[in-house]
């Protein structure tokens, strides 16, 4: 029974940020270190699928550096017998102590590679159980070689995606790699009088162009756009006839969200104002902002229960919203870019969950 050729651990986190690139929902265990350590010592162990040997959590953290720097495979081999026996121990400081049993285990390995298709489970045993029951998935082992290498690199991981991820996934992950391009050129926007509104380039305003077009095709049934700004207080696109004729005096002097949309109905009774902040890095709708808002809401004469307020990201695995999460206001919304079609509603009020009405 071979075993498999090693790539470093560094290389092996590189491969991994690859496979798993930026909007796939359970990312973070599968791409730190922990996750690349524990797949070198899948590969170490030769623990791959049809080979007979299997992997169990204190393999990984009871492992060592010095275990790591032997390399032959008899040592390996030699490793892995010894592994079986009660008590053993590799020589050397290790890797993790005991309480990282249950990251590993559970986050990295259980929920995070099994779950995702790159490895595999004996069936049957129980997950807490302290045999050995885990094996990579040769089809997963094999974007670890270290001799596959550029366009067949990447062909080999487009496949795997293809076959393990789902086609949201992958749609997701595509939408997010498309705005990480270096652009130079300014962003059209695309309004919903017809008019083409220019942005400078960046993530925020491919946001602010995400809610224009998509968030306001979704979510409103005849949209107009009042107001878009961006940073340096830029004014983008303002319609002062339009906000007129609903009763909004827009003040450019004012502290305004970086976007003002309404949904125009058949009466004043089902017009609505929509204040959203774009947020690629700071600035969400906090409480004081959305209190802020109100205020000026009330100025203009317009019906406090008509107006939402809400925060628009790039992704719900991005840093930003992570970090803006605890200050967003109750009783607003959040919108992701990458998902144009869902809607996250922060619930001031309680309501009967079971009919799922708000």
């Amino acid at each position: 029974m071979s075993l498999p050729a090693l790539l470093p651990i560094p290389d092996i986190q590189t491969r991994l940020l690859k496979i798993f690139p930026e909007g796939l929902e359970m990312r973070g265990p599968l791409v730190r270190e922990m996750a690349a350590k524990t797949l070198w010592v899948f590969l170490y162990g030769g623990m791959v699928e049809d080979q007979g040997r299997l992997l169990r959590p204190s393999h990984v953290y009871f492992y060592t550096a010095d275990q790591a720097a032997l390399t032959a495979d008899e040592e390996r081999l030699a490793w892995v017998k010894n592994s079986t026996r009660p008590g053993f121990r590799p020589g050397g400081e290790r890797w993790y102590a005991d309480t990282t049993r249950e990251p590993i285990r559970d986050e990295t390995i259980r929920l995070g590679f099994v779950d995702i298709g790159a490895v595999g489970k004996v069936p049957g045993v129980a997950t807490t159980s302290s045999s050995p029951i885990y094996y990579l998935k040769s089809d997963f082992a094999a974007l670890l070689d270290p001799g596959l290498n550029g366009e067949a690199l990447d062909a080999a991981i487009s496949a795997w995606q293809t076959k393990h991820l789902s086609p949201a996934a992958r749609a997701r992950m595509a939408l997010l790699a498309a705005g990480k391009v270096k652009r130079t050129d300014e962003i059209q926007v695309h309004c919903p009088d017809g008019t083409i509104a220019k942005l400078a380039p960046g993530p925020s305003s491919l946001i602010s162009k995400g809610v224009v077009e998509e968030f306001a095709q979704n979510f409103l049934g005849d949209a107009a756009l009042l107001w878009m700004s961006e940073s340096g207080a830029k004014v983008r696109y303002q319609d002062d006839t339009a906000a007129k004729a609903i009763g909004l005096h827009i003040d450019a002097s004012k502290a305004l969200p970086d976007i003002i949309l309404a949904n125009v109905g058949d009466t004043g009774d089902d017009t609505a104002l929509i204040f959203i902040e774009v947020v690629a890095s700071d600035g969400p709708m906090s409480q004081a902002r959305k209190d802020a808002l109100l205020s000026y809401v009330k100025t203009a004469n317009f019906p406090e229960k008509q107006c939402y307020f809400g925060t628009a990201f790039e992704d719900r695995a991005d840093s930003a919203f992570r970090k803006a999460l605890p200050t967003l206001a109750w009783g607003s919304f959040v919108w992701f870019r990458s998902e144009p079609r869902q809607l996250m509603w922060l619930s001031e009020s309680p309501f009967n969950i079971t009919k799922r009405t708000l």
